[in-house]
């Protein structure tokens, strides 16, 4: 405690002892006066000074070094001398002549630091509350008996310096309130052996003492400083149990009418340190809502009460808290950006808006308040916010250049306005600052996929897979690409069955390693992978119409030729049919978009009009399914990257 809260007075006392020292080197051969030691002696009671206030007092042990120990005078001499210079019938002798220019010398400078350091507060006092000197406002006879008895306490520091301490505020020293007080005994005793002292000081020379700095159990402030210096040292542990002991030290009661908020962050402190325990998360609770029962206008205990109680899932309470602190202080744009936040944790987007309005109202830059602003207007869908959505975001940006985040957001709204060359340059940007951006990697390999771009998303996809190989959503559009663009059906098949072993019961990489079965024509197989992905998802109407398509065309396959074409040429034509289906139901499939797979419908079978028109409208239902689904799949990735933090 010493090294982190004492070095001022540490610094004072050497300055001090060596301007004493070199005070005693100023006697020269026959009594002369050495006046480099006394200029020395002056300069270092400058520093001791400046490092702290009693380092002045070293003039004054000084004085009574050089006339009762350096010239040996004693007080009869001192007054005979008086005496006979006052009749008349004698001189000053020379010697006690150099001994009065040095006291003269000594004298005038101290009189120059007092003046200085006067200039240094601007000739006003400091003003001391209850806390720092708790005897100045005690009534009579506390206040004279505790003055009296601080006395033998520092003469007593003196002989026994093990409870030394560099600041003696709060209730260092406890009141002593009554005549029958014990420590009343001291102070006479004190008194008593000063008056001996006195005596035999001035007849026989000493020798002086030398003190050390020491730990007081009994002040909160110093355990608190300590609790502050081992926070900034990472030692939270060692700076938890000096918070603690500060508590237990000045537990608050006995001043609740006037606590300065610097002791109730004594408090605050703890209760900062506690919380990062989950479950210590209501103790720390109980320090802070002690710290606003000893002074309810405490704006940083409410404040730091509402984060916890967001943190405990008390979003109404939280509620309450930061409402108290703008009655408070009405122009602290992070309260209204904290509120904002509750609102949201509420689910009451609309107020959260108001509230993040009114920080940029106070803050126009304030940076959290500009990007979670412009998540909620974009995430409200309503299209008229978007511009302003998007100037928040560019605002934001340039606070922050370098956050990946920024330009993200800025290419998600530019891909709800439909406008793909902006959002494929703001994905970029993010990309480039944040090469693992998850969420932009894939949102611009899809972007590519919706605008024809497909072998331009491939890339793009083996970086998201680099960084992230269980990247389900990837894995997909990375299988359709592949086997819808480079034909490319084993690739394609690698990418279907990663997903299964990730998640054995998704349905969309189920259902399209069903699709590459059939690009393999292996029917049978396909038909068994359509039965489970369709027990799986028995309410999807488009598996089962796929699964119907399959089945239709093994019955197409197997059933007898009825016609006079002789053998060879029926197999030659039956031959010929089976391709011609697997073509008919690539260009079906080609036709989808690529984040699912369709298995074809065989309208080259179809040979009426009815047929056509019914095949015709299939497709379009498929197409018209996977538009939805597309547009899903987009909302469930930013959904997911919002939820990440991402």
């Amino acid at each position: 405690v010493t090294g982190v809260v004492g070095r001022a007075e540490l610094l004072s006392s050497i300055f001090f002892l060596a301007a004493f020292l070199s005070y005693t080197k100023s006697k020269g051969p026959d009594n002369t006066i050495v006046w480099t030691p006394i200029a020395l002696t002056v300069f270092l009671v400058a520093v001791a000074t400046l490092c702290k206030e009693q380092g002045i007092t070293v003039v004054g042990i000084c004085c009574v070094y050089e006339v009762f120990i350096a010239q040996g005078y004693t007080l009869p001499v001192l007054w005979d001398t008086a005496v006979q210079i006052l009749r008349g019938k004698g001189s000053i002798p020379f010697s006690m002549l150099q001994t009065l220019l040095k006291l003269i010398v000594l004298m005038f400078s101290t009189l120059l630091l007092v003046v200085v350091r006067v200039q240094v507060i601007q000739s006003q006092l400091p003003v001391f509350t209850r806390f720092d000197n708790p005897a100045a406002v005690s009534p009579s006879p506390a206040r004279q008996l505790t003055f009296n008895y601080l006395l033998p306490v520092n003469a007593w520091l003196l002989l026994n310096p093990s409870e030394l301490c560099c600041d003696w505020t709060m209730g260092t020293i406890p009141l002593v309130e009554s005549l029958l007080d014990v420590r009343n005994i001291a102070t006479l005793t004190f008194f008593c052996f000063l008056g001996s002292l006195i005596v035999f000081s001035l007849r026989y020379p000493g020798d002086s003492s030398k003190t050390v700095l020491m730990v007081n159990k009994n002040n909160a402030k110093l355990w608190n400083n300590v609790g502050h210096a081992l926070e900034n040292e990472k030692n939270f542990e060692r700076a938890l149990q000096f918070f603690i002991q500060a508590t237990q030290v000045q537990p608050g009661k006995k001043y609740a009418a006037r606590v300065a908020p610097n002791h109730l962050n004594v408090y605050i402190n703890l209760a900062n340190l506690i919380r990062a325990n989950e479950s210590r998360l209501e103790e720390a609770d109980q320090l802070y809502r002690q710290a606003i029962s000893m002074r309810p206008d405490f704006k940083q205990a409410y404040i730091s009460r509402g984060e916890l109680l967001l943190k405990m899932n008390k979003p109404l309470k939280a509620k309450e808290a930061y409402l108290r602190a703008l009655e408070l202080d009405r122009t602290n744009a992070d309260l209204w950006y904290n509120l904002a936040i509750v609102y949201i944790e509420l689910k009451d987007p609309t107020e959260a808006l108001k509230n993040f309005n009114q920080a940029l109202e106070l803050n126009p830059m304030h940076k959290l308040a500009l990007f979670n602003s412009a998540l909620l207007m974009q995430e409200s869908g309503n299209a008229q916010l978007r511009p302003e959505a998007k100037q928040r975001l560019l605002n934001y940006v340039k606070e922050e250049p370098q956050d990946a985040n920024g330009y993200f957001n800025l290419g998600m709204l530019a891909m709800d306005d439909k406008k793909d060359t902006e959002a494929e340059a703001w994905m970029k940007k993010a990309i480039k600052l944040q090469p693992n951006f998850r969420s932009a990697l894939f949102n611009l390999a899809l972007l590519y996929s919706q605008t024809a771009k497909e072998l331009m998303a491939l890339p793009i996809l083996e970086d998201l897979l680099k960084y992230y190989p269980d990247h389900t959503k990837g894995l997909i559009l990375k299988g359709d690409i592949l086997m819808n663009q480079k034909k490319d059906i084993v690739g394609a098949k690698k990418c279907f069955e990663k997903i299964l072993e990730l998640d054995p019961n998704n349905v969309q990489g189920k259902h399209n390693l069903c699709v590459v079965y059939f690009e393999e024509r292996d029917l049978i197989k396909a038909e068994k992978c359509l039965v489970e992905t369709l027990a799986l998802a028995p309410h999807e109407e488009y598996i089962q119409r796929h699964l119907n398509i399959v089945r239709s065309k093994i019955a197409s396959l197997s059933a007898p030729e009825q016609s006079s074409v002789p053998a060879g040429d029926t197999a030659s034509a039956a031959a010929e049919e089976k391709k011609k289906s697997f073509q008919n139901s690539k260009e079906v499939k080609n036709e989808q978009k690529p984040s699912q797979t369709t298995a074809g419908n065989n309208k080259g079978r179809s040979k009426n009009k009815k047929q056509a028109e019914k095949n015709k409208k299939s497709t379009k239902e498929i197409k018209d399914i996977e538009k939805k689904r597309v547009a899903a799949l987009k909302r469930l990735e930013e959904i997911e990257r919002i939820l990440n933090g991402e």
